[in-house]
């Protein structure tokens, strides 16, 4: 798979992953923005699949689950790039 295509996959994976949450734990986008160290848009837009975030983004976020919620996470990425290879490769 190119490396563009894990980007957009990971993109849309991480926006609905992190939406998810943001619901669950009952923050305002501006709130879960302030525990992740970004900017109220940025996190906006990173929630609407607009932009990607970064492995800062992604470690600060990881910080804030349960343990078990980020094996989950982690499980629910290795589904997700698994089922891209098989489609590529088929």
């Amino acid at each position: 798979m190119l490396r563009q295509q894990y980007k957009t996959l990971m993109r849309r994976f991480f926006s609905r992953e992190i939406r998810k949450y943001r619901l669950e734990w009952e923050l305002t986008q501006e709130q879960l923005s302030e525990r992740l160290c970004m900017a109220p848009r940025s996190y906006a837009d990173l929630e609407r699949g607009i932009s990607g975030c970064s492995g800062l983004t992604v470690i600060l976020f990881m910080v804030l689950l349960k343990d078990e919620e980020a094996l989950r996470l982690i499980h629910e990425v290795r589904k997700e790039l698994k089922g891209a290879d098989r489609h590529d490769a088929a």
